[in-house]
């Protein structure tokens, strides 16, 4: 796979040169895509169909009529996109890469969080941010409350003792894909979806929360319980395999050494790695990370935080239920690394600030 990337040629990589105001034309038709396969998701073809009557620009309005016909595929969009392919203006030529890229997202029922993100990624890294603005947009209206048990069952159970080796949960969920886990999820304590949301980053375990979140209301319990079965199942053989491990029980509560010992650092470090870190790290994230510190060191650290993302911190503190002892440490653990990383570029890592955090980052429980 690496040889191939190696040996592809540049322009498979470039995208073309742009004006601004092009760009700018461009990603409103990638928030348009992305807005689209959000109603799909509900409606099925008849969104498409609705956009297709009112699209004016020719090679998307073809496409869109493809894929509401019913029987797309890959190629026949292709073919459909021919027309414009001869096309050698750079602005032109960008156009048809994100129409093309965003129709077979829509034709593959990609996630429209997912979907933005990658079309942002044709356009450049301020078009990136704009993305990632335009999700934090759309989660803001929609605040997942944590709810009770859907569907009974061991999967809870599972996945907590999977979370004491992060590696082992992570092989699992990957090895299931997360069709099965949003499905799976969807039937679990909210505690489950803390638990599973780290390990796909920061717009993975968004989209994951999303779409087990939509999931609940459109799957039955029964629908619910063949997902944790299957993913159960998938468990089963990666342990006779040898592949992971199922941890002990897990226990309620935090390592007193280590909430002392983070606290600690928290209190050494500068203000700067502190902003940059909890600025950039997900709210979850630090939610959970924040259960193995000292009140004084949550009193430091939102003391030096901006407005909003104190408020962000708080909302996601409120919004996670009391996690075990594995949990934590294992966001603590994460947290280290990121405060080391920063501190480090503020050349603010002093050799006790370099061992503490390497300490914690490491820690084994």
């Amino acid at each position: 796979m690496i040889r191939s990337l190696a040996l592809a040629p540049p322009e498979r990589f470039s995208a073309p040169k742009a004006s601004r105001q092009k760009r700018d034309a461009i990603m409103d038709i990638a928030e348009r895509l992305a807005l689209l396969a959000e109603r799909a998701r509900s409606s099925d073809l008849g969104a498409v169909a609705a956009a297709a009557a009112v699209e004016r620009r020719k090679s998307l309005r073809a496409g869109l009529e493809l894929i509401a016909g019913g029987g797309a595929d890959t190629e026949g969009l292709d073919r459909v996109l021919s027309p414009w392919a001869g096309d050698s203006e750079p602005g032109a030529a960008l156009e048809l890469r994100v129409v093309r890229a965003g129709l077979r997202g829509l034709l593959a029922c990609e996630h429209p969080y997912l979907l933005i993100r990658r079309l942002s990624a044709h356009l450049g890294q301020d078009y990136m941010d704009r993305a990632g603005a335009w999700i934090a947009s759309r989660m803001k209206r929609r605040r997942y409350r944590p709810e009770p048990l859907v569907v009974p069952g061991e999967l809870p159970d599972v996945l907590r003792s999977l979370s004491m080796d992060h590696r082992s949960l992570e092989r699992a969920l990957r090895s299931a894909g997360r069709d099965i886990v949003a499905a799976a999820l969807a039937g679990c304590p909210q505690e489950s979806m803390a638990l599973a949301k780290p390990l796909y980053g920061k717009v993975g375990g968004t989209v994951l929360e999303d779409e087990a979140a939509w999931l609940r209301s459109r799957l039955s319990g029964d629908e619910m319980a063949q997902a944790q079965t299957a993913f159960l199942e998938i468990v089963r053989n990666l342990e006779e395999r040898g592949e992971l491990r199922l941890g002990e029980e897990d226990v309620p509560g935090t390592d007193p050494a280590f909430v002392a010992e983070f606290t600690r650092a928290i209190l050494a470090l500068d203000d700067r790695p502190l902003k940059a870190a909890f600025g950039a790290s997900s709210g979850l994230l630090l939610a959970t990370a924040m259960q193995g510190m000292e009140p004084r060191a949550h009193d430091r650290i939102l003391g030096i935080l901006p407005k909003k993302d104190e408020r962000r911190i708080l909302d996601a503190i409120d919004d996670v239920d009391p996690l075990p002892r594995g949990a934590i440490l294992a966001s603590g653990r994460e947290l280290a690394g990121i405060l080391l990383a920063a501190a480090r570029k503020a050349g603010a890592a002093t050799p006790e600030i370099e061992r503490r955090l390497a300490l914690l980052k490491d820690w084994k429980g």
